[in-house]
């Protein structure tokens, strides 16, 4: 009977090992799908346009080709420290972008123009709302619209993109 004693006290053990190695092998089946989604996102996102893509509304010129499909110079932004719109507790936001240009050339004119959109940019967002600068939909729609502003601040650079490098809301 020491025998069977011994078996049982072996297999409470064994048991907790088919556990973990199921666990473990769900978590290397999910990097490889994180990987494979993040290098193919035509594939999972079913044709959607990208967020950047929509910034670039009609700014970016159509029917360039090749060209323009090439990433442009991009110019830092000074992050941005706003505070939000809410009345009932006090939001701040901290945002920081980046704009991509067609050419050297427009990266330098559109420095002079920097203090305008500075200002555009301060005023446009000390007006959201928490819930207007979360989630994906909400960061694309202020993109959009913060693109729309640079194009009538600075005419004459062609923005290719707007990108949000850095977002933090407390």
């Amino acid at each position: 009977m020491a025998e069977g004693a011994d078996i049982q006290a072996v297999r409470p053990a064994g048991s907790k090992l088919v556990p973990i190695l199921l666990v473990v092998n769900m978590l290397l089946v999910g990097a490889v799908l994180a990987v494979f989604l993040t290098r193919n996102p035509g594939a999972a996102g079913g044709g959607e346009k990208p967020a950047a893509a929509a910034a670039e509304g009609e700014h970016g010129k159509a029917g360039e080709g090749a060209k323009s499909a090439l990433p442009g110079p991009t110019q830092k932004l000074a992050d941005f420290v706003v505070h939000l719109r809410d009345p009932e507790a006090d939001r701040y936001a901290r945002v920081s972008f980046e704009v991509e240009v067609a050419t050297e050339e427009e990266k330098a004119k559109l420095a002079g123009y920097m203090p305008r959109i500075r200002d555009a940019f301060i005023a446009y967002l000390s007006d959201r709302t928490l819930e207007e600068l979360r989630g994906s939909e909400s960061i694309a729609r202020t993109k959009t619209a913060l693109a729309e502003r640079m194009g009538q601040l600075a005419p004459g650079v062609n923005i290719k993109g707007l990108y949000v490098t850095d977002l933090v809301i407390q």
